[in-house]
């Protein structure tokens, strides 16, 4: 009877264990649900203010495609000043409002990314799945600073362009739709046309059209709106699964 009592006790025994393993499992379980649906809420705000980041990066960077588009029409007008015949054609007024208009405008892209240094800075940017996107994410600085360099290569060269007109022609002359002079000075019988017979500003000047050019390249502000429509497409296609 002893061995009966025993046998069955053990067995209850044996039978509580197990029920307490398969309860402990099950709480594992729903916690580790709890805290995947967790993750995955964080992921889908993440991914929604990532959209919401890169399109208005999408919008900055086609204005800057559209900017430097301007600029380089710009220049290339500038360029055929060069050739006498054509220089002659054109008003003092006309060429001082071009000029201005190169060198008043610049290229520039300053992106939102407060979204994703945050993502990134916190060390939650793995709870982004999809490791393409990922990457992408993670690598979008670096081709930002490649632009940086590329932008301000462009500008230096244009600065050599400005310290050229400082010492040959008449920023007054340049600026005079934008104030109101109501005195003369020593610049008023500098006729800027005469910068057209310079060498080196026809230099810098080619050389700031190639930049320019250059700038819209797949390298440059092209491949940087590749990489925008890249990521939105990617961040449109986590959100519908």
């Amino acid at each position: 009877m002893e061995k009966n009592k025993t046998g069955k006790y053990f067995k209850y025994a044996i039978g509580e264990i197990i029920l307490v393993v398969i309860g402990i499992l099950i709480a594992l379980s729903i916690n580790n649900w709890n805290e995947h649906r967790k993750q995955q809420k964080i992921e889908q705000e993440y991914l929604l203010s990532l959209q919401s980041e890169f399109n208005n990066n999408l919008d900055k960077i086609n204005s800057s495609i559209k900017e430097n588009e301007t600029i380089r029409n710009g220049i290339n007008g500038l360029l055929n000043l060069f050739d006498n015949e054509i220089l002659d054609t054109v008003s003092d007024k006309y060429l001082n409002e071009k000029i201005f208009a190169v060198l008043g405008n610049q290229m520039q892209f300053k992106p939102s990314n407060g979204v994703l240094n945050d993502i990134i800075s916190s060390g939650n940017l793995n709870l982004i799945l999809n490791q393409k996107l990922r990457q992408r994410l993670a690598s979008f600085d670096s081709s930002l600073e490649i632009l940086k360099l590329q932008i301000n290569f462009t500008l230096a060269v244009k600065e050599n362009l400005k310290s050229i007109i400082y010492k040959e022609g008449s920023v007054r002359k340049l600026a005079s739709k934008q104030l109101d002079f109501q005195t003369n000075s020593i610049s008023k019988n500098i006729n800027n046309k005469s910068l057209f017979n310079s060498v080196e500003f026809e230099n810098y000047l080619i050389d700031y059209a190639l930049l320019h050019k250059s700038a819209a390249g797949t390298n440059f502000l092209g491949g940087i709106k590749n990489e925008i429509e890249t990521i939105l497409i990617e961040i449109e296609q986590e959100l519908n699964k």
